[in-house]
């Protein structure tokens, strides 16, 4: 496996468009695009204690975070 030297990581200036992201090492480079999350309007979540949300939101992210890691579960080899 190659090395990587470099890792950018440039936001767009269209709105439409995700991140750009570089990966670079000593003999090659690939650039490729993010997608936009398909929820931009929707408010990032919080950096605080379960408690001092709103339940529902709460219960709806930590669904959310269940779903993600059973797709990862999915995909491992056993």
């Amino acid at each position: 496996m190659k090395k990587m030297s470099k890792i950018m990581v440039f936001e767009p200036t269209d709105p439409n468009l995700g991140p750009e992201v570089t990966l670079e090492t000593e003999t090659s480079r690939k650039s490729f695009r993010l997608p936009r999350s398909a929820k931009a309007n929707e408010q990032a979540p919080l950096a605080i204690e379960s408690f001092a949300q709103d339940p529902e939101r709460y219960a709806e992210l930590m669904e959310r975070i269940e779903q993600y890691l059973l797709g990862f579960k999915d995909e491992s080899p056993s």
